[in-house]
Protein backbone atom coordinates (compact mmCIF):
# COMPACT_ATOMS: atom_id res chain seq x y z
CA UNK A 1 0.00 0.00 0.00
CA UNK A 2 2.74 2.62 0.51
CA UNK A 3 4.43 1.72 -2.67
CA UNK A 4 1.02 2.74 -4.44
CA UNK A 5 0.65 5.90 -2.34
CA UNK A 6 4.19 6.79 -3.30
CA UNK A 7 3.53 5.94 -6.97
CA UNK A 8 2.76 8.02 -9.90
CA UNK A 9 -0.58 6.32 -10.65
CA UNK A 10 -1.32 7.40 -7.44
CA UNK A 11 -0.43 11.24 -7.97
CA UNK A 12 -2.54 11.25 -11.30
CA UNK A 13 -5.52 10.41 -9.73
CA UNK A 14 -5.06 13.14 -7.26
CA UNK A 15 -4.29 15.35 -9.43
CA UNK A 16 -7.69 14.02 -11.59
CA UNK A 17 -9.97 14.33 -8.76
CA UNK A 18 -9.09 18.14 -7.75
CA UNK A 19 -8.80 19.20 -11.15
CA UNK A 20 -12.59 18.01 -11.08
CA UNK A 21 -13.72 19.45 -7.88
CA UNK A 22 -11.95 22.23 -8.65
CA UNK A 23 -13.82 22.73 -12.04
CA UNK A 24 -17.09 22.09 -9.88
CA UNK A 25 -16.14 25.11 -7.88
CA UNK A 26 -15.66 27.24 -10.33
CA UNK A 27 -18.79 26.07 -11.56
CA UNK A 28 -20.77 27.14 -8.47
CA UNK A 29 -18.62 30.59 -8.26
CA UNK A 30 -20.24 31.28 -11.74
CA UNK A 31 -24.01 30.45 -10.70
CA UNK A 32 -23.62 27.43 -12.49
CA UNK A 33 -22.43 28.51 -16.31
CA UNK A 34 -19.44 27.42 -16.37
CA UNK A 35 -19.62 25.12 -20.01
CA UNK A 36 -16.20 24.01 -19.71
CA UNK A 37 -16.79 22.33 -16.38
CA UNK A 38 -20.19 21.20 -17.66
CA UNK A 39 -19.16 19.50 -21.11
CA UNK A 40 -15.63 17.85 -18.78
CA UNK A 41 -18.35 16.32 -16.24
CA UNK A 42 -20.55 15.16 -19.32
CA UNK A 43 -18.03 13.78 -21.06
CA UNK A 44 -16.82 11.95 -18.00
CA UNK A 45 -20.44 10.80 -16.88
CA UNK A 46 -21.08 9.73 -20.50
CA UNK A 47 -20.41 5.59 -20.13
CA UNK A 48 -21.94 5.71 -16.80
CA UNK A 49 -24.93 6.84 -17.96
CA UNK A 50 -24.93 4.41 -20.78
CA UNK A 51 -24.68 1.53 -18.19
CA UNK A 52 -27.42 2.72 -16.72
CA UNK A 53 -29.47 2.77 -19.36
CA UNK A 54 -28.72 -0.50 -20.76
CA UNK A 55 -28.87 -1.96 -17.32
CA UNK A 56 -32.49 -0.42 -17.05
CA UNK A 57 -33.54 -1.70 -20.83
CA UNK A 58 -32.32 -4.80 -19.69
CA UNK A 59 -34.37 -4.65 -16.99
CA UNK A 60 -37.61 -3.80 -18.73
CA UNK A 61 -36.73 -6.30 -21.13
CA UNK A 62 -36.50 -9.18 -19.02
CA UNK A 63 -39.65 -8.07 -16.80
CA UNK A 64 -41.60 -8.02 -20.65
CA UNK A 65 -40.32 -11.69 -21.14
CA UNK A 66 -41.73 -12.13 -17.32
CA UNK A 67 -45.11 -11.41 -17.88
CA UNK A 68 -45.29 -12.44 -21.81
CA UNK A 69 -43.79 -16.15 -20.47
CA UNK A 70 -46.88 -15.90 -17.78
CA UNK A 71 -49.45 -15.02 -20.46
CA UNK A 72 -48.28 -18.21 -22.51
CA UNK A 73 -47.91 -20.27 -20.07
CA UNK A 74 -51.68 -19.71 -19.04
CA UNK A 75 -52.56 -19.70 -22.50
CA UNK A 76 -51.11 -23.42 -22.74
CA UNK A 77 -52.60 -24.98 -20.24
CA UNK A 78 -56.53 -23.50 -22.07
CA UNK A 79 -55.23 -25.11 -24.99
CA UNK A 80 -54.38 -28.21 -23.31
CA UNK A 81 -57.53 -28.23 -21.53
CA UNK A 82 -59.27 -28.33 -24.71
CA UNK A 83 -56.99 -30.55 -26.33
CA UNK A 84 -58.52 -32.74 -23.63
CA UNK A 85 -62.25 -32.17 -23.72
CA UNK A 86 -62.34 -32.72 -28.04
CA UNK A 87 -60.51 -35.75 -27.47
CA UNK A 88 -62.98 -37.05 -24.33
CA UNK A 89 -65.59 -35.80 -26.88
CA UNK A 90 -63.77 -38.23 -29.66
CA UNK A 91 -64.00 -41.08 -27.47
CA UNK A 92 -67.35 -40.85 -27.05
CA UNK A 93 -68.38 -40.05 -30.37
CA UNK A 94 -66.57 -43.91 -31.03
CA UNK A 95 -68.00 -45.47 -28.75
CA UNK A 96 -71.48 -44.29 -29.82
CA UNK A 97 -70.77 -44.54 -33.12
CA UNK A 98 -69.48 -48.52 -32.45
CA UNK A 99 -72.52 -49.37 -30.09
CA UNK A 100 -74.82 -48.00 -33.04
CA UNK A 101 -73.07 -49.99 -36.08
CA UNK A 102 -73.36 -53.45 -33.88
CA UNK A 103 -76.92 -52.58 -33.11
CA UNK A 104 -77.68 -52.09 -36.44
CA UNK A 105 -76.45 -55.49 -36.60
CA UNK A 106 -78.29 -56.86 -34.79
CA UNK A 107 -81.19 -56.09 -35.76
CA UNK A 108 -81.03 -58.37 -38.57
CA UNK A 109 -80.56 -61.39 -35.89
CA UNK A 110 -83.94 -59.88 -33.96
CA UNK A 111 -85.42 -60.09 -37.67
CA UNK A 112 -84.40 -63.66 -38.19
CA UNK A 113 -85.08 -64.40 -34.74
CA UNK A 114 -88.38 -62.59 -33.06
CA UNK A 115 -87.71 -65.13 -29.77
CA UNK A 116 -84.89 -63.24 -28.66
CA UNK A 117 -84.71 -60.90 -26.16
CA UNK A 118 -81.01 -59.04 -25.86
CA UNK A 119 -79.93 -56.56 -23.68
CA UNK A 120 -78.63 -53.15 -24.46
CA UNK A 121 -75.25 -53.05 -26.42
CA UNK A 122 -72.56 -53.46 -23.70
CA UNK A 123 -69.44 -52.19 -23.31
CA UNK A 124 -66.16 -54.54 -22.40
CA UNK A 125 -64.59 -52.33 -19.83
CA UNK A 126 -61.86 -54.95 -19.22
CA UNK A 127 -60.42 -58.13 -19.46
CA UNK A 128 -60.02 -59.92 -16.13
CA UNK A 129 -56.16 -60.10 -15.25
CA UNK A 130 -53.96 -63.49 -15.84
CA UNK A 131 -56.92 -65.08 -17.27
CA UNK A 132 -55.92 -67.07 -20.07
CA UNK A 133 -59.26 -67.65 -21.25
CA UNK A 134 -60.19 -64.28 -22.15
CA UNK A 135 -62.81 -63.51 -19.42
CA UNK A 136 -64.15 -60.10 -19.05
CA UNK A 137 -66.39 -57.62 -17.44
CA UNK A 138 -69.28 -55.63 -19.14
CA UNK A 139 -71.03 -52.32 -17.90
CA UNK A 140 -74.45 -53.91 -17.79
CA UNK A 141 -76.06 -55.90 -15.13
CA UNK A 142 -79.29 -57.52 -13.53
CA UNK A 143 -80.90 -54.36 -13.06
CA UNK A 144 -80.95 -54.79 -17.01
CA UNK A 145 -82.57 -57.56 -17.10
CA UNK A 146 -79.12 -60.02 -17.19
CA UNK A 147 -78.93 -63.16 -15.15
CA UNK A 148 -76.29 -66.13 -14.07
CA UNK A 149 -75.58 -68.00 -17.50
CA UNK A 150 -77.01 -65.94 -20.36
CA UNK A 151 -75.50 -66.14 -23.75
CA UNK A 152 -73.22 -63.31 -24.66
CA UNK A 153 -73.12 -62.88 -28.56
CA UNK A 154 -71.67 -60.35 -31.28
CA UNK A 155 -72.96 -59.97 -34.60
CA UNK A 156 -70.69 -62.37 -35.28
CA UNK A 157 -71.02 -64.98 -33.35
CA UNK A 158 -71.09 -66.84 -29.86
CA UNK A 159 -68.63 -65.16 -27.35
CA UNK A 160 -69.74 -67.28 -24.04
CA UNK A 161 -72.20 -67.12 -20.95
CA UNK A 162 -72.72 -64.65 -18.08
CA UNK A 163 -70.67 -66.02 -14.95
CA UNK A 164 -71.01 -63.99 -12.35
CA UNK A 165 -72.91 -60.69 -11.87
CA UNK A 166 -74.23 -57.27 -9.88
CA UNK A 167 -76.76 -54.63 -10.34
CA UNK A 168 -74.36 -53.09 -12.57
CA UNK A 169 -71.53 -54.84 -13.84
CA UNK A 170 -71.25 -58.85 -15.32
CA UNK A 171 -68.40 -61.25 -15.85
CA UNK A 172 -68.79 -63.43 -18.96
CA UNK A 173 -66.85 -66.38 -19.49
CA UNK A 174 -66.02 -67.17 -23.14
CA UNK A 175 -65.87 -69.95 -25.41
CA UNK A 176 -61.99 -70.93 -24.83
CA UNK A 177 -62.79 -71.63 -21.23
CA UNK A 178 -62.74 -75.43 -20.43
CA UNK A 179 -65.74 -74.96 -17.62
CA UNK A 180 -67.68 -73.80 -20.46
CA UNK A 181 -69.07 -77.21 -22.71
CA UNK A 182 -72.21 -77.02 -25.03
CA UNK A 183 -73.52 -79.15 -28.33
CA UNK A 184 -72.56 -78.11 -31.48
CA UNK A 185 -72.83 -78.90 -34.94
CA UNK A 186 -71.64 -78.97 -38.70
CA UNK A 187 -73.55 -77.06 -41.12
CA UNK A 188 -72.38 -79.33 -43.83
CA UNK A 189 -72.93 -82.63 -42.64
CA UNK A 190 -74.83 -82.11 -39.34
CA UNK A 191 -71.80 -83.63 -37.57
CA UNK A 192 -72.65 -83.23 -33.89
CA UNK A 193 -70.05 -82.71 -31.22
CA UNK A 194 -69.07 -80.87 -28.02
CA UNK A 195 -67.31 -77.64 -27.71
CA UNK A 196 -65.05 -76.92 -25.03
CA UNK A 197 -61.82 -74.92 -24.15
CA UNK A 198 -58.57 -75.75 -23.63
CA UNK A 199 -55.18 -74.09 -22.35
CA UNK A 200 -53.25 -75.19 -25.18
CA UNK A 201 -55.91 -73.45 -27.57
CA UNK A 202 -57.07 -70.44 -25.70
CA UNK A 203 -53.36 -68.91 -26.27
CA UNK A 204 -54.75 -68.99 -29.86
CA UNK A 205 -57.91 -67.88 -29.38
CA UNK A 206 -59.12 -71.55 -30.55
CA UNK A 207 -61.42 -73.35 -28.51
CA UNK A 208 -61.77 -77.43 -29.55
CA UNK A 209 -64.60 -79.80 -30.28
CA UNK A 210 -63.60 -83.07 -28.45
CA UNK A 211 -64.52 -86.95 -27.99
CA UNK A 212 -64.53 -87.33 -32.14
CA UNK A 213 -64.61 -90.53 -33.85
CA UNK A 214 -61.41 -91.22 -36.18
CA UNK A 215 -63.94 -91.32 -39.08
CA UNK A 216 -65.68 -88.03 -38.26
CA UNK A 217 -66.76 -86.12 -41.32
CA UNK A 218 -65.58 -82.57 -40.16
CA UNK A 219 -62.91 -80.82 -42.49
CA UNK A 220 -61.03 -77.86 -42.05
CA UNK A 221 -63.15 -74.73 -42.98
CA UNK A 222 -66.59 -76.53 -41.78
CA UNK A 223 -68.95 -73.72 -40.41
CA UNK A 224 -69.94 -74.58 -36.53
CA UNK A 225 -73.18 -73.49 -35.13
CA UNK A 226 -74.94 -74.61 -31.84
CA UNK A 227 -77.58 -77.52 -31.55
CA UNK A 228 -79.51 -75.84 -28.31
CA UNK A 229 -79.86 -79.22 -26.95
CA UNK A 230 -78.52 -78.42 -23.75
CA UNK A 231 -80.60 -75.22 -23.15
CA UNK A 232 -77.44 -73.03 -22.10
CA UNK A 233 -77.51 -71.45 -26.12
CA UNK A 234 -79.83 -70.91 -28.71
CA UNK A 235 -80.14 -72.96 -31.98
CA UNK A 236 -78.17 -72.80 -35.22
CA UNK A 237 -76.21 -69.59 -33.28
CA UNK A 238 -72.78 -68.94 -35.23
CA UNK A 239 -69.23 -70.07 -33.37
CA UNK A 240 -66.90 -70.55 -35.81
CA UNK A 241 -65.06 -72.81 -38.28
CA UNK A 242 -63.07 -75.65 -37.90
CA UNK A 243 -59.33 -74.94 -38.13
CA UNK A 244 -58.00 -78.62 -38.02
CA UNK A 245 -58.08 -82.49 -36.77
CA UNK A 246 -55.68 -83.98 -34.51
CA UNK A 247 -55.64 -87.06 -31.78
CA UNK A 248 -56.30 -86.33 -28.61
CA UNK A 249 -53.83 -87.06 -25.83
CA UNK A 250 -55.13 -90.03 -24.35
CA UNK A 251 -55.24 -91.57 -28.08
CA UNK A 252 -58.90 -93.07 -28.28
CA UNK A 253 -60.47 -89.92 -29.67
CA UNK A 254 -59.80 -87.48 -31.82
CA UNK A 255 -60.82 -83.53 -31.75
CA UNK A 256 -60.94 -80.47 -34.12
CA UNK A 257 -59.90 -77.43 -33.35
CA UNK A 258 -61.99 -73.84 -33.72
CA UNK A 259 -61.28 -70.79 -34.44
CA UNK A 260 -64.63 -68.19 -33.32
CA UNK A 261 -65.77 -66.11 -35.92
CA UNK A 262 -65.75 -63.61 -33.19
CA UNK A 263 -62.09 -62.04 -32.39
CA UNK A 264 -62.39 -62.36 -28.76
CA UNK A 265 -59.45 -61.27 -27.39
CA UNK A 266 -60.36 -57.94 -29.01
CA UNK A 267 -63.74 -57.01 -28.19
CA UNK A 268 -65.27 -53.60 -27.23
CA UNK A 269 -68.60 -54.26 -27.36
CA UNK A 270 -71.22 -57.14 -26.89
CA UNK A 271 -74.85 -58.15 -26.38
CA UNK A 272 -76.48 -60.46 -23.94
CA UNK A 273 -79.43 -62.72 -24.89
CA UNK A 274 -81.84 -62.92 -21.58
CA UNK A 275 -84.23 -65.10 -23.24
CA UNK A 276 -84.70 -67.64 -25.98
CA UNK A 277 -87.26 -70.66 -27.32
CA UNK A 278 -86.14 -73.24 -25.69
CA UNK A 279 -83.93 -71.61 -22.59
CA UNK A 280 -83.53 -74.05 -20.07
CA UNK A 281 -81.36 -74.58 -16.94
CA UNK A 282 -77.58 -74.21 -17.64
CA UNK A 283 -74.70 -75.90 -16.00
CA UNK A 284 -74.18 -74.91 -12.96
CA UNK A 285 -70.79 -72.22 -12.82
Amino acid sequence: MREFIKSIKFKIILCLIALIIGIMLSSLAQNGHSDAGSKFINTIAAPFRYISSAVSQAVDTGAAHIFSSKKYYNENLELKEEISRLKNELVDYDNTKAELSELKKFIGIKEAHEDYVLSPPCRVLSYTANDPFCSFIIDKGSEDGISVADPVVTSDGLIGAVSEISEKYCTVRTILSPELSFGVKAMRKNENGILEGDIKFAADGLSQIIYLEKDTALKPGDTIITTGSSGLFPADYLVGTVKELGKAPNGLSYYASVEPFADIKKLTSVMVITSFEGKGEANEY
